[in-house]
Formats: C-alpha cells, sequence, structure tokens
C-alpha cells in the first residue's frame, strides 16, 4: 500500500471507502510522486478523484470552443478579433486535440516557442493570461476538476515601467490642436482622461450610473476594473462641468462617450487622438500616457504617494512606486532632513570633545 516503482516510474496504491485504487502517478521523482499521491488520495476520499480524470480528458479545443461561445462571443470587435488570434497560436502550438493533463507538461516551453518568433514578453504575457483565464473559468464556473497549470510556471517578465507625460508646452499645443477637432467627443473625452486618470477601456465604457454630479464622483465597480477592485475618484472642477454639459444630451445605450450615438473603440479613440499629437507635434506618447500625466501631475504637486495609488487603483504601491522619483520637493526634503541629523551629531561630538578637554 503507498507507493511503489514500475519501470522507473512510481505508482500508487490504496484503499479507500472499501475499494482498492492503483494508478500511476506519471513521475520518476519521488518527492512529486509522494505530492501527487496526497492529492489524488483526498480526491478519492472526497469522490472527486473520478470527476477529476474525466476533466483531465477533455482538450484545450472543447475548452477554447465553450469559451469563445460565452465568453468572446459578448466582446467588443477589437476584443474578439484579439481572443481568436490567442486561440490560433495556443492551438498551433499545443495541438487542438491536446487534453488538459498534457497540457501541464508541456506549457513549460511556450514562451521559447513564441519568442523564436520574434514574438515580445508582453504579448506572451496576454496569450498566457488568456489560457489561464479560460481554465479558472472552467474550473469556477463549469466545475471541471482540474488544477490551473499557468499558475504552476513562472510567467513572462515584462519592462512596463515607463513613464512619459506631458509638459506644459506640450499640453498647451495638445489643448490648442484638440479645439480644431472635429470629432465633438475627442476632446471632452483627452480632459476627462487627464483629470480622472482612468484607463481607456474604463472611459469608452463609462456609463452614467457610474457618475453622480450630486457628490462630485466617479465610482467604477470592481468588475470593470483591471485589479477587480472598485475605484472612486472625486471630479475636478473641469471634469464636473464636462460631464455636467454631457448629461444633457444622452445616448440610448447610456455611455457618457459616444460618436452621435455610437460606440467608440479603442482604436477609433486611439487614431483620433494620434492624428491631433502629431499636429501638437507631441513625439512618443499614446493615450495610456494620459494616465502617468495624471499621476505625475499629482506626484508633483506634492500629493501622497498612498493617495496617488487610489486615485490610479493600484493594489500595489510597487507600481505607483515608478512615480516617486518626480517629487523633487520630497526627495530635497529627505536629504536637508538627512543633512540636519548630521550636521546635529556633529555638533554633538564636538561638544563632547570640547568637554572632555577642558
Amino acid at each position: 500500500m503507498g507507493l511503489f516503482r514500475r519501470n522507473k516510474i512510481w505508482w500508487m496504491s490504496f484503499t479507500a471507502k472499501g475499494k482498492h485504487h492503483r494508478e500511476s502517478t506519471g513521475t520518476e521523482e519521488k518527492k512529486l510522486a509522494e505530492k501527487i499521491y496526497a492529492k489524488v488520495k483526498t480526491r478519492v476520499v472526497e469522490e472527486t478523484w473520478f470527476d477529476f480524470k474525466h476533466s483531465l480528458r477533455r482538450t484545450l479545443g472543447e475548452m477554447i470552443s465553450r469559451y469563445e461561445n460565452e465568453y468572446t462571443v459578448a466582446k467588443d470587435y477589437y476584443q474578439k478579433a484579439r481572443d481568436k488570434s490567442i486561440f490560433k497560436n495556443l492551438k498551433s502550438y499545443f495541438g487542438e486535440d491536446c487534453t488538459l493533463a498534457d497540457i501541464e507538461n508541456v506549457i513549460g516551453g511556450y514562451e521559447q516557442w513564441r519568442k523564436a518568433d520574434g514574438i515580445k514578453p508582453a504579448t506572451i504575457l496576454k496569450e498566457l493570461a488568456l489560457l489561464r483565464r479560460m481554465f479558472n473559468v472552467a474550473r469556477k464556473q463549469w466545475k471541471w476538476k482540474m488544477i490551473n497549470p499557468v499558475s504552476e510556471i513562472e510567467l513572462p517578465k515584462v519592462k512596463n515601467a515607463r513613464v512619459r507625460y506631458l509638459d506644459l508646452d506640450e499640453e498647451a499645443r495638445l489643448y490648442a490642436a484638440l479645439d480644431k477637432a472635429p470629432e465633438n467627443w475627442l476632446k471632452p473625452f483627452v480632459y476627462i482622461a487627464l483629470d480622472t486618470g482612468l484607463r481607456l477601456n474604463n472611459l469608452r465604457e463609462l456609463s452614467w450610473s457610474e457618475v453622480n454630479l450630486f457628490s462630485g464622483m466617479i465610482i467604477i465597480d470592481a468588475e470593470k476594473m483591471k485589479n477587480d477592485d472598485y475605484i472612486g475618484i472625486p471630479l475636478t472642477d473641469r471634469a464636473y462641468q464636462i460631464l455636467k454639459d454631457l448629461w444633457k444630451v444622452q445616448c440610448v445605450s447610456g455611455h457618457v462617450f459616444n460618436d452621435d450615438g455610437q460606440k467608440l473603440y479603442d482604436r477609433k479613440v486611439q487614431r483620433a487622438l494620434k492624428r491631433f499629437l502629431n499636429e501638437a507635434q507631441i513625439e512618443n506618447f499614446h493615450f495610456h500616457d494620459l494616465r502617468h500625466t495624471f499621476a505625475s501631475w499629482k506626484v508633483q504637486s506634492g500629493v501622497d504617494m498612498y493617495v496617488v495609488q487610489k486615485l490610479l487603483g493600484h493594489k500595489d504601491n510597487r507600481i505607483t512606486q515608478r512615480y516617486a522619483h518626480l517629487n523633487v520637493d520630497a526627495l530635497k526634503d529627505a536629504i536637508l532632513r538627512q543633512n540636519r541629523t548630521l550636521l546635529s551629531h556633529l555638533s554633538r561630538k564636538e561638544d563632547e570633545r570640547q568637554t572632555k578637554s577642558m
């Protein structure tokens, strides 16, 4: 009873609830076999082992097909296109008929396989994130009994600590360019982005139910946020006036921003902004940099880093710390305090020396 070896592979044998079980662990490593044995025995006792084995026989194609029909179908055009592209890449590497159990054995090579085609880490991370999302949906929503193999691997490291923000001159040039924009939605869209720091997707999807003009707040539910936590942002005077004016001409969909009643898409917004950035002669600037500008301006104005973290909706303060170097006054104060401490210490030492010499 327990573990035994057969042709270098560790097998497990045990009796639970009056029934004898004998299964291969599929590994030559004893420590790993012991972990598998403990998990399997627990699942047999809890009567979930056979559901677990059945789930592992399901295929990647089956999981993708169900996810596409239940989740991808509800996304917008560009998100659907992105999902379909990722599905194609996953099938190319794993194989559509690859069982979910086999994915665990080969997933570790996915990053290098994509890198061989010159794909950037950020793209690979998005692809693995969607695969992880599908496994989580399968486990939690569809009740497929399995582990999530994406959670067991080290994900690609992405260097995204870029901080590009508008200086005062660029800000003035952008405002002048936006004044000439034929798109009546673009100028208020950009202004609200600068005054709230909201991400592009949250602004596109912003509904009037999330805007409270009485309290002067925008409150977005956790399910719409990137980090799954709700966010509340106080409105500036400019943002309040813009939203108050937009409230007078609401569209049927309930979205705050729209193009004559039509929904706005990421690329439409980005292309429109890019055109006026070029006109304003502002280089190396993307829509997300409006969010960086919001944060940078706050830090340079002396706003506490914890407050900036909350305004941006960051759960981890390490992300917010990319802006810390912009608070020059705070850095200067820290050095001045250090200098004062050092001078006080030296003065005290000098007094002690003089006292001894007397």
